[in-house]
C-alpha cells in the first residue's frame, strides 16, 4: 500500500509532472483509445457507441481471449502487442517490476491490463516475471550525438504533434505575432516511456517503432539515424520522473538488483501461465497458442463482471481501469453482437483509418483532419504556403482518393519512398507495414471509381496531342493558362505561393482524375482554392490531352515559360569528380558530337562522324537545351570562354620518304572507322579508332595547371602497306608532322595542347 500511495503520489500530484516539455504532458487516467474518445466517447446515441464499443473490443484485445463470431474475425483481429525481445536491456529492472505490478504507473493511458491488481495477487509471481524479462538482452547500438534544439524543431514539425502533445510555449512558424494556442480538445497520445528508455533505446526505437510495437499503431517517420538521434535527445532534455530511493529500497530491499536465473526460467513458467502469450510473444521463442476464455458471444453484458467489473477480480482477471463510458460501450457492443453484419467497404476503410489514427491528419466524407489547435504544427519550409490556408500544410483530404491516385503512388505513399509532391511541407507521411494497411488501395479503388469516368485519350497519338502544345499551355506566355504561378515543376518553385509539384502527374495521378478535376476544380475537390481556368474554352478536350502529353514527357521536354531559366539546361560535370561525357548535336563538331567536360571547368569534343578532335574550350560546359527539349534537336552550345578550333586534318597519315602530305579525307572516307570509347575508373574517356590495321586509343585530360591538355595516343597492331612509318599530325601543328616509326606491338605517341 505504501508503494502505490508514492507511486500515486509521484504521478499526480508532484508540480514536476505538469511541465512544459511534452514527455511530461498530463496523461487521461483510463487506457487510451484514440479513435475511440474522438468519435465515440461524447455520443450517447446507444446503436453508435455500440460501434465504438466494437472499435474497444479490437484495440483493448479483448479478442485474443474471447473469441469473436466467425463473420466478425476479420474485423476483430487485435493487435500484437510490444515485442519483448531485449526488454531487459531498454528499461531496468525496477521498471519491469511497476510495470507487471500495476501497467499505468509507468505508463499512463497505455491499453495493457495489470493481471496483479486482484485481491489474491502474488508478490512472487511478480517478482520471478521481473527476473524473466530482466533476463532478456540484446545489444543495443549506440546513436550519433544529437542536438537538442535540432530534436525540438523536428518533433514540432515533422508530424509528431498530430498525435503527442507540444511543448508548452512552442511557437510554430507563422503562428501570428499575440496569437496563442492552448490545446483543449482530445488528450494526447502519452509519452511515458521516454522516462524509462535510456537515449540509445529510445533513438533506435523513433527509428523502427513497429520492431517494438508490432501493431503499427506508432508508424515510422521515415528519419535518418542523425533525426532519431536528434529527436531522442530532445525528449530526453525534460525532467526525468524517477522513483525516491527509499521506494526502490523497499521493492529491491535496499540492495541492488542481481538476476536470478531459476527465478528467470520460473517467471518464463508464469507468463504462460498468465496468458500474456495471448498478445505478446514469448521472448526466445514463437509465439505460442492460449487456451482461450468464453466466446464473445456469451460473455455477460448487463453485469458489470470479470474484465468489466467495477473493481479488479480475483483469479488473475485483466483489470483495464476502464472509465464508465469505455464499460457502456462494451457492453452494447457485446449486446449488438448478433446484429452485426458482414463488413462493407466504406466501414472497412473507416476501421482501418481509426486503428491507425489517419484521422488524425487526414479527413474523408468529412470525418477526422487535424484539431484546429495542432494545426499550425503541421510544418512548411516555405512560409509562403501558410497564405494557401488550410491547403498549404495540412494533409490533403482523402475524399475520391481511389479514383485520384494510381495503385503504385498508393505504395510509395504508405510504405515506400519519394510519394511526396509538396516539397513545401516539412510535415511527412508515417510509413506502415504492408501487411496493416495493403488493402487499402482496393478498398478505396472499389469505393471511389465512378461508374462512367470522363473521356480522356492519353495514347499521345494524334498530332494535336504533341508535348509542346501542352509546354505552351502550362507557361505564362500569350498562349498559357498559368499554371506555373501555383505548380512548380523538376524541383523549380513555383513564381507564386506553391502548391504540388507536377512533376511526376502521369505516375501520380489517374488520367480520368486528372481531366475530371481540371474540369471541375470545386466539384471534384470542394475548397480547392484551384480556378476553373477550362470554362468555356472551345478546344478543351484537346487542351487537356496536349497538357498530359507534356508532363508524360517532362524528363524530354523544357520547363514552361515563366520557370525557364537561362542555366536551367546547363550540363556540369560530377560533383565528386568525375568528367561528364555528353553525346549531343554541338555547335562547331556536328551532329555526332561527343563533349567532355573536367570539373575544372577544361573541355573538349569529339566528333564520332570525321573520328577526330574538333574543339576544346575552358568554363562552363554545354548548354543542353536543344538536345533535351524537342525531338528537332538544335545543337547545342559550348557555353565558356575562349573556343579552340583544331586544325582540320585526320591524325595519321602515310609517310613517303619524309613527304609532307596531310590527309585531306576525313572519317570513312580517309580510311578511319569509329569503335566507341570507354571510360577508365576517374571517368576519363578513351576513344577507339582503327586505321588501315591500327586500332588506335586516343584520350585527353587537363594538365595539372589546369591550362591545356595532355593528349595520349596508343598504336596496336600489326600496319598494312607501310614500311617506312606513319606520319602524326597533332591539332595544332599545321605542316610539321611527327615521324612515327611504327614497330608491331604498341607504340605511345604524346602531345600537350595549350592556348
Amino acid at each position: 500500500m505504501k508503494l502505490a500511495i508514492a507511486v500515486i503520489a509521484l504521478m499526480f500530484g508532484c508540480a514536476a509532472w505538469v511541465s512544459a516539455h511534452p514527455a511530461q504532458a498530463l496523461p487521461v487516467d483510463y487506457p487510451l483509445v484514440v479513435g475511440f474518445e474522438r468519435f465515440y466517447a461524447v455520443d450517447d446515441d446507444e446503436d453508435y457507441l455500440a460501434e465504438g464499443g466494437m472499435l474497444l473490443l479490437n484495440e483493448l484485445n479483448c479478442v485474443r481471449c474471447h473469441t469473436p463470431p466467425e463473420k466478425l474475425k476479420a474485423r476483430l483481429q487485435g493487435r500484437q502487442a510490444t515485442n519483448l525481445e531485449g526488454v531487459g536491456s531498454r528499461m531496468d529492472a525496477l521498471d519491469i517490476e511497476l510495470m507487471i505490478r500495476n501497467p499505468r504507473f509507468v505508463k499512463r493511458g497505455t491499453i495493457m491490463p495489470s493481471l496483479f491488481a486482484g485481491p489474491d495477487r502474488d508478490l512472487e509471481e511478480i517478482k520471478a516475471l521481473k527476473h524473466y524479462l530482466a533476463s532478456q538482452k540484446e545489444k543495443v547500438e549506440p546513436m550519433p550525438k544529437g542536438d537538442e534544439e535540432a530534436g525540438r524543431v523536428l518533433y514540432h514539425e515533422v508530424g509528431c504533434v498530430a498525435c503527442h502533445a507540444p511543448e508548452t510555449g512552442y511557437r510554430p512558424k507563422g503562428l501570428p505575432e499575440g496569437e496563442e494556442l492552448e490545446l483543449l480538445g482530445l488528450p494526447s497520445v502519452p509519452l511515458s516511456m521516454v522516462d524509462r528508455y535510456d537515449r540509445d533505446s529510445l533513438g533506435r526505437f523513433l527509428l523502427n517503432p513497429q520492431h517494438l510495437r508490432p501493431s503499427g499503431r506508432m508508424p515510422a517517420m521515415k528519419l535518418s539515424e542523425q533525426e532519431a538521434a536528434n529527436l531522442a535527445s530532445y525528449l530526453k532534455s525534460g525532467p526525468q520522473i524517477k522513483l525516491p530511493k527509499e521506494l526502490q529500497s523497499e521493492i529491491d530491499g535496499g540492495n541492488q538488483f542481481v538476476l536470478d536465473t531459476k527465478l528467470a526460467k520460473r517467471g518464463r513458467e508464469v507468463f504462460l501461465e498468465k496468458k500474456c502469450v495471448a498478445c505478446h510473444t514469448a521472448p526466445g521463442s514463437e509465439k505460442l497458442s492460449v487456451k482461450t476464455a468464453k466466446v464473445l458471444e456469451k460473455l455477460e453484458h448487463v453485469k458489470r463482471v470479470g474484465c468489466l467489473a467495477d473493481v479488479p477480480s480475483a483469479g488473475g482477471v485483466p483489470w483495464f481501469y476502464l472509465d464508465q463510458v469505455q464499460i457502456k460501450a462494451i457492453q452494447l457492443a457485446l449486446k449488438n453482437l448478433a446484429k452485426q453484419g458482414d463488413e462493407t467497404v466504406a466501414q472497412q476503410i473507416d476501421h482501418t483509418m481509426m486503428r491507425y489514427d489517419c484521422y488524425a491528419c487526414h479527413s474523408r466524407d468529412g470525418k477526422g483532419g487535424p484539431e484546429m489547435s495542432r494545426g499550425p504544427f503541421f510544418g512548411v519550409r516555405d512560409i509562403g504556403a501558410m497564405s494557401l490556408g488550410r491547403w498549404g500544410n495540412l494533409a490533403p483530404p482523402l475524399d475520391k482518393v481511389g479514383r485520384k491516385l494510381t495503385s503504385g503512388w498508393f505504395e510509395k505513399i504508405l510504405w515506400g519512398h519519394g510519394g511526396e509532391v509538396r516539397p513545401y511541407v516539412s510535415t511527412r507521411m508515417p510509413q506502415f507495414r504492408k501487411e496493416d494497411v495493403r488493402h487499402l488501395i482496393a478498398a478505396f479503388e472499389k469505393m471511389d471509381i465512378k461508374e462512367k469516368p470522363v473521356e480522356i485519350d492519353v495514347s499521345g497519338l494524334p498530332r494535336y496531342q504533341r508535348g509542346h502544345f501542352g509546354r505552351d499551355l502550362m507557361g505564362i506566355n500569350e498562349k498559357g493558362l498559368g499554371c506555373v504561378n501555383c505548380h512548380g515543376l523538376k524541383g523549380v518553385k513555383s513564381l507564386g505561393a506553391p502548391v504540388i509539384d507536377l512533376t511526376h502527374t502521369v505516375e501520380r495521378l489517374r488520367p480520368e482524375y486528372f481531366k475530371e478535376v481540371l474540369l471541375d476544380p470545386q466539384g471534384t475537390n470542394p475548397g480547392t482554392l484551384m480556378p476553373p481556368m477550362f470554362l468555356e474554352r472551345k478546344k478543351v478536350n484537346q487542351e487537356i490531352e496536349q497538357l498530359w502529353t507534356y508532363l508524360k514527357e517532362i524528363d524530354q521536354r523544357r520547363l514552361p515559360d515563366g520557370l525557364l531559366k537561362g542555366d536551367d539546361y546547363e550540363v556540369k560535370p560530377d560533383e565528386e569528380g568525375r568528367p561528364i561525357v555528353f553525346r549531343t548535336f554541338l555547335e562547331g563538331v556536328g551532329t555526332q558530337a561527343i563533349a567532355v567536360g573536367f570539373p575544372g571547368g577544361m573541355n573538349v569534343a569529339f566528333d564520332a562522324d570525321e573520328v577526330r578532335w574538333k574543339i576544346a574550350w575552358r568554363g562552363k560546359f554545354v548548354d543542353a537545351l536543344g538536345t533535351w527539349d524537342d525531338r528537332y534537336c538544335t545543337p547545342a552550345v559550348p557555353l565558356g570562354e575562349k573556343v579552340e578550333v583544331f586544325i582540320m586534318g585526320m591524325p595519321l597519315s602515310e609517310a613517303h620518304n619524309g613527304a609532307l602530305l596531310r590527309p585531306k579525307k576525313l572519317g570513312v572516307g580517309g580510311g578511319f572507322e569509329m569503335l566507341g570509347f570507354r571510360l577508365d575508373k576517374k571517368g576519363v574517356p578513351t576513344f577507339m579508332y582503327q586505321w588501315r590495321g591500327i586500332s588506335v586509343e586516343d584520350r585527353m585530360e587537363p594538365t595539372k595547371d589546369n591550362k591545356g591538355f595532355k593528349r595520349t595516343v596508343v598504336l596496336k597492331g600489326k600496319l598494312k602497306g607501310l614500311s617506312k612509318g606513319v606520319n602524326f599530325w597533332g591539332l595544332k601543328n599545321r605542316n610539321s608532322p611527327r615521324f612515327v616509326k611504327f614497330k608491331n606491338g604498341e607504340t605511345v605517341i604524346k602531345e600537350e595542347i595549350t592556348w
